[in-house]
């Protein structure tokens, strides 16, 4: 009988990481562009399925397009709640889980120790000091007081000075998905 017990615990321990790990996928913030399962208990015809606009925004039956992205999958269940009790439902329960993460990144390229491209973390924001960190750093012959950062939808890079941002003279930059950030050889 105990020897039936420990094999029990032991795997029960060794499903319980796998588990957590599928629930973390399932959970947190949304994305524009995350795919989401959203369904409403005892009303299948609600239940909806797919990929978010660019806009953020997903088309649900009787309340039509919702915006999601940037809402916890907890914030999105408790909106579509709301906008079904507003002359739908009586008592609605909605459970939102994201189904697919839309991979987002940044690339540090230039006089940096790694260049390469980032995944961002869809739950944090990135910024640039700590994108700089993950490439391991400017190289020695880095200049850095003329970093640029190249954003889509802007013709023109940001010129950004890395010192006054590391001396708290001014504020570390957010970083977005596609981000391109380049350090430039110092000319001596």
């Amino acid at each position: 009988m105990n020897t039936l017990r420990l094999h029990f615990l032991l795997i029960a321990a060794l499903l319980l990481p796998a588990a957590h790990a599928q629930n973390d996928r399932a959970s947190g913030t949304i994305g524009s562009r995350d795919s989401v399962a959203i369904q409403v208990f005892r009303e299948d015809d609600l239940t909806t399925r797919g990929q978010l606009s660019p806009a953020g925004t997903i088309h649900m039956p009787l309340i039509g397009a919702v915006r999601l992205a940037g809402l916890t999958t907890d914030q999105a269940a408790t909106l579509i709640e709301r906008k079904l009790k507003d002359g739908y439902l009586v008592q609605p329960q909605v459970s939102v889980a994201i189904t697919a993460r839309v991979r987002k990144s940044v690339t540090v390229l230039g006089e940096v120790q790694k260049p390469g491209v980032f995944r961002l973390d869809p739950n944090r924001q990135l910024t640039l000091v700590e994108a700089l960190g993950m490439a391991g750093g400017t190289t020695r012959i880095a200049n850095d007081k003329k970093i640029t950062l190249k954003r889509r939808g802007q013709e023109q890079p940001m010129r950004i000075n890395l010192r006054t941002i590391t001396s708290g003279a001014s504020k570390d930059i957010p970083l977005l998905d596609g981000d391109i950030v380049t350090v430039p050889e110092s000319l001596f």
